[in-house]
């Protein structure tokens, strides 16, 4: 009689020892089918995997990294397999750098450093080209605002000579615009460049340091805001010169265009200038059916509402603007999307792969 409490604990124990074991067993199961990214219920494991991607923004809190976050949320909204990280960086050229070598990643840039890099000319010469790199779309669009006092003797881009010249910061592609057109006008280096921008560029001409100031941004910008509370301005025509000096035939991601009406609220004339498009490209090796999905998630009306409510440059974000980023030829997932779109896409931009 004294062995059966023994016998029953024992039995009691091992019973619950083999329930533990199948919960623990299935525990395991189940965090091995997350780890593959499997659901229940799910037709393809493959199509929840999860997959982790980069997007190289630019300096914290500037438009490359506003856009960049911007897409990321959107497109994880919607597709919660796909984690994206948003990496910080300094600019165009590292993002053009940094994609062509890393698979899993993608980058916003300016159109130049994309066809520049893609060509392996100018900058990225010497490393050769960055053949990678796939165009995915049009972010925004940066408009070259050559400023001047309404009352200078600065009416055209030849009256600079001999002046000084807010040009934006060394290396910037505000600055190499005003290098590569005044090389083509012959009046390069017949003036002195003040390697100046933003902020720092509109004061300098709102304090007589400068004769004019140069700033390819999107519209409206803050700089020139400001600028316009304090001093009348007028800006350049320098669509003129570009166009009369083959600029758009040597440099084909610049584009012709007119500064918007009523941009700084009147207070600056409208002109004609110099264009640039703004870009989102990525790694050829990223998977088509993703490229696919964020561009079908980030064009619904709602997405633009919201890259509105963070940028205003978002306006620039249309079906009917996207072409203008097709310098290089697009990743297979953005042509199946342009395609579909029914965007006449040129032979220089057709996929490669």
């Amino acid at each position: 009689m004294s062995k059966k409490p023994h016998h029953f604990l024992h039995a009691w124990m091992s019973l619950v020892l083999v329930v533990l074991s199948v919960f623990s067993g299935c525990s395991d199961k189940q965090h091995d089918a997350k780890k593959n990214g499997e659901t229940k219920g799910s037709s393809s494991s493959k199509a929840q995997e999860k997959e982790w991607l980069s997007i190289m923004g630019g300096m914290i809190g500037g438009s490359f990294s506003q856009f960049a976050g911007g897409i990321s949320r959107i497109v994880t909204q919607h597709e919660p397999h796909l984690k994206m990280s948003i990496e910080a960086s300094a600019g165009s050229i590292e993002n053009t750098r940094r994609v062509n070598k890393n698979p899993e990643t993608l980058g916003v840039v300016f159109a130049a450093e994309s066809y520049l890099g893609y060509h392996g000319q100018e900058i990225f010469a010497e490393e050769g080209p960055k053949t990678n790199i796939r165009m995915v779309t049009l972010l925004f669009i940066a408009y070259d605002q050559f400023s001047t006092l309404a009352n200078s003797n600065v009416h055209q881009l030849e009256d600079i000579v001999g002046k000084k010249i807010a040009c934006g910061s060394s290396g910037s592609g505000t600055a190499q615009t005003l290098e590569r057109l005044t090389k083509l006008m012959g009046i390069w280096g017949q003036f002195t460049p003040i390697y100046k921008g933003g902020t720092a560029g509109a004061e300098a001409l709102q304090d007589g340091q400068v004769a004019a100031f140069q700033w390819l941004v999107s519209v409206p910008n803050s700089a020139v805001i400001q600028l316009t509370t304090i001093k009348s301005i007028r800006m350049l025509d320098l669509d003129t010169p570009a166009k009369k000096y083959g600029f758009y035939e040597k440099y084909p991601f610049y584009l012709p265009g007119v500064m918007p009406e009523g941009a700084y609220e009147g207070k600056v004339e409208p002109v004609k200038t110099i264009l640039m498009p703004t870009v989102l490209i990525a790694h050829k090796a990223v998977r088509e059916e993703t490229i696919y999905a964020m561009l079908k998630h980030i064009y619904t009306p709602e997405a633009h509402q919201a890259l509105m409510e963070m940028s205003q440059a978002a306006a620039d974000m249309t079906i009917e603007n996207g072409p203008k980023a097709f310098v290089i030829p697009l990743h297979r997932g953005a042509y199946k999307f342009w395609n579909e779109q029914g965007v006449e896409i040129p032979v220089h931009a057709m996929p490669v792969d």
